[in-house]
């Protein structure tokens, strides 16, 4: 599903818009088989699971009061408790807010749930006069802003109940992964010749877009060469036998302590089994794929760059949009349709690499959208023009502190205007997401 058009999108679309994010939401959490799981936080540097409960519902409503769209809260201590999220360096900055959380019943979550969204259905099956377009001054606004924010959290969810057990979980009917090829192939370098490019999402869009997505910035970009797949689970292996998790040589000061303090000595998706390794997906332990991309964090993709020497890095953010849209003056008619890569969960996994002959980019790279996150050098800046929304003044303003990494091409679960082209995304090098890289010269 497309996101709405805001120039002349309708009452029924807004409603599926909204109906299609709210239920793969439910079926995330849903997966859970035991109440008390919600009460556990799988990823150590973020929130309980029952926080990202209540969270997106809560933020429906607390956006909505204040345009005025809807009249009063349903719970307010709910709508303060579940209202902000965390971004801590280390887990010890975040336990002291758990307590609060513990004292919020599973059931009455789920109850709060069911209220907000027969609210939120209710107040669009009312709307019977759009007034068109819907900007960012209009008061609908705050509703595609918390529809998107809940499409963005079912990918945080989607990420956390990936590191329970699975005895913990039960998968959806509906989830399916990719099939697996079984074999690799080479991964040679492509040379993308250098041009200019603008990045920045025009004010006049259609589609909703976050603050950091608009303003200006051209960047000539030299002609550079990167490797035709994102690196694979198969090549990343050559990488661990080798020693890579062992050798100081290949981490940053910073990424080595995070390595020895956290015993990190494979990626995190991966089993150790006998000699060789099996590999987590969303819902369950299978044979290791190993032709999926590998998924690491910003740490580990730098290390592996740093193995493999010859100047190996990650692609910078315009290098990024050169390869994938092409110079500026191509770029406006570059191919941008969502449905050609795995992104809107196409399947429920990454898929083998090349696996999409239509996710190729016209420079010869696979994947450059869709797949996995793919991790880049830039830490997050604000583009020239750069202005914060009042309905979220902090979503993206505090993280433009070099403590934040770049990535781009969302994933296969990336859904929403976060898997559209002028999306911009961030992490702390040590977090996970679904994301991967490939390797530039």
């Amino acid at each position: 599903m497309q996101p709405p058009n805001l120039h002349r999108c309708d009452r029924p679309e807004i409603l599926a818009y909204f109906q299609r994010a709210w239920q793969i939401e439910d079926s995330l959490m849903k997966s859970l088989v035991n109440p008390e799981t919600f009460y556990t936080n799988p990823d150590p540097l973020r929130n309980l699971l029952i926080f990202y409960l209540g969270h997106s519902a809560a933020f429906y409503i607390n956006k909505l009061v204040k345009v005025g769209l809807l009249d009063q809260r349903l719970n307010p201590d709910f709508e303060r408790l579940f209202e902000l999220g965390v971004d801590p360096e280390k887990p010890e900055e975040i336990a002291n807010i758990f307590d609060n959380l513990r004292q919020a019943e599973v059931t009455d979550v789920w109850q709060y749930r069911d209220q907000v969204y027969n609210a939120i259905s209710e107040l669009i099956n009312n709307l019977t006069n759009i007034t068109l377009p819907i900007n960012s001054e209009h008061p609908l606004w705050a509703l595609m802003m918390a529809i998107e924010h809940q499409y963005i959290h079912i990918e945080t969810s989607s990420m956390l109940i990936r590191q329970l057990p699975v005895d913990q979980l039960q998968r959806p009917e509906s989830w399916q992964y990719a099939p697996a090829n079984g074999y690799t192939t080479a991964n040679e370098m492509i040379e993308v010749t250098g041009g200019t490019v603008r990045l920045g999402k025009p004010q006049d869009s259609n589609i909703y877009g976050w603050d950091i997505e608009y303003g200006d910035r051209t960047v000539n970009v030299a002609t550079f060469q990167a490797s035709k797949y994102l690196i694979t689970n198969a090549e990343f292996l050559d990488f661990v036998k080798d020693g890579g998790y062992d050798n100081q040589a290949y981490w940053h000061e910073q990424s080595w302590a995070w390595k020895v303090e956290n015993q990190i000595k494979h990626p995190k998706f991966w089993i150790p089994d006998a000699n060789s390794y099996k590999y987590r997906a969303m819902f369950d332990e299978i044979a290791m794929p190993f032709d999926f991309p590998v998924e690491v964090n910003h740490y580990e993709a730098n290390a592996y760059c740093r193995w493999k020497g010859n100047h190996t890095r990650l692609m910078s953010e315009a290098e990024w949009y050169l390869a994938t849209y092409g110079s500026s003056e191509l770029a406006q008619t570059a191919d941008s349709q969502a449905e050609n890569y795995n992104l809107n969960l196409k399947f429920a996994s990454p898929n083998p690499v090349g696996y999409l002959p239509q996710a190729k980019s016209d420079v010869g790279l696979y994947d450059l959208r869709g797949n996995v996150w793919e991790w880049l050098s830039d830490h997050l800046t604000p583009l020239t023009g750069y202005k914060p929304h009042y309905l979220y003044e902090n979503y993206s303003a505090p993280y433009f502190d070099t403590k934040h990494n770049m990535m781009a091409g969302g994933s296969w679960i990336t859904s929403g205007t976060e898997a559209e082209r002028y999306y911009r995304n961030w992490f702390r090098p040590n977090f996970y997401q679904h994301a991967g890289f490939r390797v530039a010269i």
